[in-house]
């Protein structure tokens, strides 16, 4: 429309539009432009770190599991070290949005390594 009005400029004006109007807009558009690419880098952005974070997350979950096995071997028949151990690992989580279900079997569906807290 911009491009459009640039071909009757001279009409426009002499029907009242101000001189200075399809300047004005054409950089607002071009703003408009700029703005629009801007938000849609922030939001590549956004969903690379989220899938980084979710990786890494569940390289701390397969962790906790294996220390979890190797403290329960270690220390597995002394009570108040493996009551210490799993008020430990209690820790808030797993965070869910809205309606997403819980997996069957557990809470955080990775083997139990973060229980839910009381």
């Amino acid at each position: 429309m911009l491009a459009k009005a640039k071909t009757f400029r001279e009409l426009l004006i002499a029907k009242g539009m101000s001189p200075s109007l399809l300047e004005h807009l054409q950089v607002a558009v071009a703003e408009l432009g700029d703005t629009l690419e801007a938000g849609r880098e922030w939001r590549r952005d956004h969903v690379g770190a989220s899938a980084e974070l979710r990786a890494i997350g569940q390289e701390l979950v397969e962790a906790t599991d294996i220390l979890d096995g190797l403290v329960r071997y270690r220390f597995g028949e002394d009570t108040e070290l493996m009551a210490a151990w799993n008020s430990a690992r209690n820790v808030f989580g797993p965070v869910r949005r809205r309606g997403q279900l819980v997996p069957e079997g557990g809470e955080s569906g990775a083997g139990g390594a973060v229980s839910s807290a009381a």
